[in-house]
């Protein structure tokens, strides 16, 4: 069997042929000439961070400083830095604070003075005694003097041992509770010192401040 026999069928393949290229070169053409999609992309938006801010305590700063006041500090700051920040007079008593203490929010800080007035004894008060009132003397015990206000949080040994039923022993131990609590916040935590009773924090409150 031949193919196409007759003439018009292969007119009629070939005008098939012809016609099926014509449009796949259209379909080609415009797929060249066709403008490819523009996709805009946008630039990335710079992110702004903000700095975290650094919290910090305020301590009030008095005494032999020249600039008193409150001054906020970051936490884990020291005594010493809070005296930087006031600036401590010539004749401040440096000896008198510890200034490696840890701050805390709320602390008075109180620079003493070298210039501390001892109160003399009136000469027209003075009374020769007789070796007999001596050695009546020695046999009795030397009451304390009244003590003035005593400051917990920069007292020193010596300023404790002032206040009425405080020792060196009881002294040293609040000195140690205070390095081990980073100063007091009441007063009533002289309760939590071994050996200060209900009795004794009686006598001494008085006199005690923060």
């Amino acid at each position: 069997m031949v193919l196409w026999e007759h003439p018009a069928e292969r007119y009629i393949a070939l005008f098939s042929l012809v016609l099926i290229a014509v449009s796949l070169s259209v379909i080609a053409f415009k797929r060249l000439t066709e403008p490819s999609p523009l996709i805009l992309q946008m630039p990335p938006q710079p992110t702004q961070t903000k700095k975290p801010t650094q919290p910090s305590l305020k301590v009030h700063v008095k005494g032999a400083v020249q600039k008193p006041g409150v001054y906020a500090l970051p936490y884990g700051s020291r005594v010493q830095d809070a005296l930087k920040s006031a600036g401590v007079k010539p004749d401040a008593d440096m000896d008198a604070l510890n200034l490696a203490d840890f701050l805390e929010d709320g602390q008075e800080i109180i620079v003493p003075s070298k210039r501390r007035q001892t109160a003399l004894p009136n000469p027209s008060s003075l009374v020769l005694a007789l070796p007999s009132n001596i050695a009546a003397a020695r046999n009795e015990p030397r009451a304390k003097a009244s003590p003035e206000v005593v400051h917990l949080n920069t007292a020193t040994e010596a300023d404790l041992v002032q206040l009425p039923g405080i020792g060196p022993v009881l002294a040293k131990r609040i000195l140690e509770y205070r390095r081990q609590v980073g100063g007091f916040k009441r007063i009533e935590q002289l309760l939590e010192v071994k050996g200060i009773g209900p009795k004794t924090m009686e006598r001494i409150r008085p006199h005690v401040r923060l």
